[in-house]
C-alpha cells in the first residue's frame, strides 16, 4: 500500500494533521517544539483508495544533539522510500530558513512532493505571505487548518490524485483475524526498544542511552515464519506520582496503557541490571488485570556479572515478587548480543495459544468432580455451599463459570483453588491470566 509521509520544520503543526486524517488521537500534540520522535504509521482508508500516513519528527538543519540527528536521519530515510511527500509550512508566517533547508533538499524528489500550508485560520495572513511560500518552488500551496478540519477532504482528494499521477498502489490492505497484537512495556530506558528493534531486525524505534525516547507508541505488522505479529513499542511508565500533569510524558502513559489495552500479549520487559522493582510489580498487575496474556522478559544480561549466578537469583525474584503472573514464561534477553530472541517469539506463542484456547466442559467437570472430593467449598455459617458443574464462557483471555447454590459465599481463597486445579487437571494456560465467574443455580 502507498505511503505518505508529513514533513516540516518543528511544531508545524505535522502531528495536528496527522491525527485528522487518520480520525484518531494517534500521535502526540503539544505546542512544545519536536514532541515527535519516532517514526509513527497509521492507515487512511476512503472508497476512492487507502495509503499509509507517516508522522514524523521534525527535520532540525543544525541538529543539537544525538537524539534530533537520530530523527532527522530517519525522517530522511523515510523521504527517500515514501510514494509522496507532504511538506508543511505555516501558513500564517513567511518561510523560515529551516522551510528553505527542507526545500534544497526536497528539491530532487519534487516529483512526489505536495506544498501544505498549515494553520491557515486567516485567509487574509496567508494571502499576505503566498508569494514567498512560491519562493519555496513547490507551485501552489494547499491552505488547510487541521484543527478547524478546513479543506481536509480537498488535501485528501489531491493525495489520492497524486499517489494515481505517480501509479502508486491505493489497494486496501486488511489485517487477518490471526495477526497476534504484542504491547512492549515497561519503565522508562528498560531496554523496550532495543528489544523491539532486535526482534524486528531493523532499527524501527529510535534507541538512544536517555530515558524516556519513546513516546508516541510505535507498531510494526511483520511475518515471522508464516505468523502475522503486530508489535507495539510504548512509551515508558513510570509511577504516576512522578509525572508531570499536563507534561508529554503524561500524554505518551495514556498512549502507552492505550496500546496495553489493545493488546493480545503483554511482554513486560525488565532491566536485569536493576532487578525487579515496584514499578514492575504495578505494570504485571495491569496487565493482569486488564485481562492480558504476559510474557516477562529481562533485558540486558550482557551486562550482568557473574551471569549464571545472577539469572538464577532472577528467576528466583520472579517468583517471589511478580507471584500473581507466575504463569508467564521468563525470558532472558540482550539486544546487543542478539539473545533470547528466538525464546521470546516462542513464549508469545505458547501464550498467545493459552490466552486464546477453550476447553471441553466434560474435560472441566471431570477434574471438578475429583476436585470437590478432596476440596469442597468451604460451609458459610452452617449452610453448605455446593458447586454443580462449570464451563468455559469466553476466550481472550480464558472466563470460567461456575454454577453455585450460594455464589456469593464463596472466598477468594477458594477460587484461587479453582484456578489452579483448571491449570492443573485440565490445561496449563501458560502466559495466560485464568478468571472464575459464579453464577447461581436453583438446582
Amino acid at each position: 500500500m502507498a505511503e505518505v509521509v508529513i514533513i516540516g520544520k518543528p511544531n508545524v503543526g505535522k502531528s495536528t494533521l496527522f491525527n485528522r486524517l487518520v480520525r484518531k488521537r494517534k500521535s502526540i500534540v503539544d505546542d512544545v517544539p519536536g514532541v515527535t520522535r519516532d517514526i509513527v504509521r497509521d492507515a487512511v482508508r476512503t472508497e476512492d483508495g487507502a495509503f499509509y500516513l507517516v508522522d514524523t519528527g521534525g527535520i532540525f538543519e543544525k541538529p543539537p544533539g544525538e537524539l534530533e540527528k537520530k530523527v532527522r536521519d530517519k525522517v530522511i530515510d523515510k523521504i527517500v522510500s515514501a510514494d509522496l511527500v507532504l511538506f508543511l509550512v505555516d501558513g500564517r508566517r513567511a518561510p523560515t530558513s529551516e522551510d528553505h533547508s527542507i526545500a534544497d533538499f526536497l528539491r530532487k524528489y519534487s516529483e512526489k512532493v505536495l506544498l501544505v500550508a498549515t494553520k491557515v485560520e486567516n485567509e487574509r495572513a496567508f494571502s499576505e505571505i503566498l508569494p514567498e511560500l512560491y519562493s519555496l518552488g513547490f507551485g501552489d500551496p494547499l491552505p488547510v487548518s487541521a484543527e478547524h478540519k478546513k479543506n481536509i477532504d480537498v488535501l485528501l482528494d489531491k493525495i489520492l490524485e497524486k499517489l494515481g499521477e505517480l501509479g502508486a498502489d491505493m489497494e486496501i490492505e486488511t489485517q487477518s483475524d490471526g495477526v497476534v497484537k504484542i504491547a512492549i512495556i515497561g519503565k522508562p530506558n528498560a531496554g523496550k526498544s532495543s528489544l523491539f528493534n532486535s526482534i524486528l531486525g531493523q532499527e524501527r524505534a529510535i534507541v538512544t542511552p536517555i530515558a524516556g525516547t519513546t513516546r508516541d507508541y510505535i507498531d510494526e505488522l511483520v511475518e515471522i515464519d508464516k505468523k502475522k505479529y503486530l508489535f507495539i513499542d510504548t512509551a515508558g511508565l513510570r509511577r504516576k506520582a512522578r509525572i508531570e500533569k499536563g507534561s508529554l510524558e503524561k500524554y505518551g502513559s495514556y498512549r502507552s496503557v492505550d496500546a496495553l489495552e489493545n493488546a493480545d500479549v503483554v511482554v513486560l520487559v525488565i532491566d536485569s541490571t536493576e532487578g525487579i522493582t515496584r514499578q514492575d510489580q504495578r505494570l504485571a498487575g495491569l496487565a493482569e488485570r486488564k485481562g492480558k496474556a504476559t510474557v516477562v522478559a529481562f533485558s540486558k544480561v550482557d551486562l550482568l556479572k557473574r551471569r549464571k549466578e545472577r539469572i538464577k537469583e532472577l528467576e528466583d525474584e520472579f517468583y517471589e515478587k511478580l507471584y500473581f503472573i507466575d504463569y508467564s514464561p521468563v525470558v532472558f534477553t540482550s539486544a546487543k548480543e542478539n539473545l533470547g530472541t528466538k525464546e521470546l517469539l516462542s513464549s508469545i506463542d505458547v501464550s498467545y495459544e493459552s490466552y486464546t484456547t477453550k476447553v471441553p466442559t466434560s474435560r472441566i467437570n471431570k477434574a471438578l468432580e475429583k476436585f470437590l472430593l478432596v476440596s469442597p467449598p468451604p460451609s458459610k455459617k452452617g449452610k453448605k455451599v455446593r458447586i454443580y458443574f462449570g464451563m468455559q464462557v469466553d476466550i481472550k483471555p480464558p472466563v470460567f463459570l461456575f454454577f453455585s447454590n450460594r455464589p456469593e459465599d464463596i472466598p477468594k481463597s477458594y477460587t484461587k483453588s479453582l484456578q489452579r486445579m483448571i491449570r492443573e487437571e485440565v490445561y496449563h494456560f501458560t502466559g495466560s491470566p485464568v478468571f472464575i465467574r459464579f453464577k447461581r443455580s436453583k438446582r
